[in-house]
């Protein structure tokens, strides 16, 4: 009895140590198979992304190539041309794939440059400083706060006044910073700057650009705000006036439109011909979904350069 109890007390024992081991297997088989799933995930986001990536380059062409043959068919540009369309969702199709690339072009010299604020002397330009101020005013942002812009761009360590900022102020910072002493890179640089919180950057982001050059602002597809800067005189009226103008076909004209409202040095600062556009491509493959911003030059022979992107964020 003792002996046979005994080799039931062994089977048990052995019993559970088996059903110990297929709880360890399938336990261990269960985590490969989730690791295996989520491989299989990871590299199947990441194909899509790259597939959506190249979707995204080739949007980059097509609207190069609208912007050749519009430059061929026209000098001016305004937004009754296809270019100013947006690009409403397209289908892509292929070996697995399965999805929607839709885009929008957007001419950057449609905004005010923070660029144009230094000189080519390296310098404030008095008459684009006081045209940001009116911006900001209109857009109910301290005008002040431009002498901070100015500090932030300009090489010398001076602080503006009334409303300037220098190093003293960004080193007590956490993190500390410096200023930049150079031209704006992106208009997000432009959040670093003493006095443009959030709420301030919500209301001046649509109307202004950081270009790698001084230009002109395209009279044609300016927004209301941004005209209404050039000059202290022009009011909100003025403008309804030269909106409804250029509505169909553009300006036809900047002396017959401008030269009752603005001074001959402020016109000069106008053109009815862009040469920096922004394209905004988005493109949705699987679950996937890929931003792109592009930075896209056309010179006056029409040729198309691919200057900068951004991924995820506006330039």
């Amino acid at each position: 009895m003792r002996r046979s109890f005994r080799q039931r007390e062994r089977g048990g024992v052995a019993l559970m140590f088996a059903l110990l081991i297929v709880a360890l297997a399938a336990s261990v088989a269960a985590a490969v198979s989730y690791d295996m799933v989520l491989d299989m995930r990871r590299t199947t986001s990441l194909l899509w992304q790259e597939q959506a990536r190249l979707f995204a380059y080739g949007a980059e062409d097509w609207v190069g190539d609208v912007l050749v043959r519009d430059a061929q068919d026209t000098e001016d540009d305004h937004l009754g041309e296809l270019w100013a369309q947006e690009l409403p969702p397209l289908p892509v199709e292929g070996v697995g794939i399965q999805g929607v690339v839709a885009g929008r072009v957007v001419d950057l010299q449609s905004r005010f440059n923070l660029n144009n604020l230094l000189a080519t002397d390296g310098r404030a330009d008095d008459l684009e400083l006081e045209r940001f101020r009116r911006l900001l005013q209109l857009v109910q942002i301290d005008p002040q706060r431009a002498d901070a812009v100015i500090d932030w761009m300009d090489g010398d360590t001076e602080v503006r006044f009334p409303g300037g900022a220098e190093d003293e102020t960004y080193t007590t910072r956490l993190p500390p910073v410096l200023t930049a002493n150079r031209p704006f890179r992106s208009v997000g640089e432009l959040a670093l700057i003493e006095g443009f919180d959030a709420e301030a950057m919500a209301r001046l982001r649509p109307h202004i650009t950081a270009l790698p050059a001084r230009t002109t602002l395209n009279a044609n597809t300016a927004s209301p705000l941004v005209l209404q800067a050039m000059d202290e005189n022009v009011s909100a009226s003025d403008i309804e006036r030269v909106l409804e103008e250029r509505q169909e076909f553009g300006i036809e004209d900047l002396q017959v439109t401008f030269g009752g409202l603005l001074t001959p040095e402020s016109i000069t600062a106008l053109d009815l011909a862009t040469s920096f556009f922004e394209l905004r491509s988005v493109v949705r493959i699987g679950t996937s979904r890929f931003t792109m911003y592009s930075l896209v030059f056309r010179s006056e022979q029409g040729d198309i350069a691919v200057v900068m992107r951004s991924f995820g964020s506006e330039l």
